[in-house]
């Protein structure tokens, strides 16, 4: 286990990701990147992490959207490849339910991409703790590959790419409730930021009170 991971499940529980995103989420802009902290950064996480514990506590769990809202977010054709298989589902246990879509878009010559989304509004922290870029920055190169922690419309990020195997990821977290994923096989970095940009984000940023309780 990686020292950003133990840390990540160390706080997720209790931390919001409310942090990295806000109210006016604008997803016209440019990515930029959060860099590595020093120690003094990382001091910075912690103390941030405890500070929010308590609005945390406060916030309502919000029932998630159906897949269906999700599904109609997605885009029709992503860099010259159109939308494939789609599947969604909006499951329940133990008294927690979420909802998930996922879109395959094939290409040529064995490219592909492939788009999730998650509402993990009733339990985020708990579903999301394994994501140790949510609360921790990361800035790593190693041959041809790179990984980096960035914000996107005032959302906290993260994208990973080896040019070498054309293949990576690009993920955000959105309105403090919903994950989403975009990974590829075959395609360019910009293949992958231009799949991200393509789905209705502000739509999604919009809907980060739908199905919670009003006060």
């Amino acid at each position: 286990m990686t020292a950003h991971t133990a840390f990540a499940l160390l706080f997720a529980l209790a931390l919001p990701l409310s942090a990295c995103g806000g109210d006016g989420d604008d997803f016209d802009g440019e990515v930029e990147e959060t860099g590595e902290p020093g120690m003094m950064g990382r001091l910075q996480e912690m103390q941030n992490a405890v500070e929010t514990m308590q609005e945390s506590a406060e916030r309502a769990p919000a029932d998630p959207v159906n897949f269906r809202v999700l599904r109609d977010l997605l885009p029709a054709s992503v860099s010259g490849m159109d939308q494939g298989e789609v599947e969604g589902a909006t499951d329940g246990a133990m008294g927690f339910s979420i909802s998930r879509v996922e879109a395959v878009y094939p290409g040529a010559d064995g490219a592909q991409i492939d788009i999730g989304i998650m509402d993990y509004g009733a339990i985020p922290s708990m579903a999301m703790m394994g994501l140790g870029w949510t609360i921790t920055d990361i800035d790593r190169e190693s041959g041809s590959e790179y990984q980096r922690t960035v914000t996107f419309g005032g959302e906290r990020g993260y994208r990973s790419y080896d040019s070498e195997a054309q293949s990576g990821e690009f993920s955000i977290v959105v309105a403090d409730r919903f994950h989403v994923e975009v990974t590829g096989t075959q395609v360019s970095d910009d293949d992958l930021e231009a799949a991200l940009r393509g789905i209705d984000l502000s739509g999604l940023a919009a809907l980060r009170d739908e199905g919670r309780p009003s006060e």
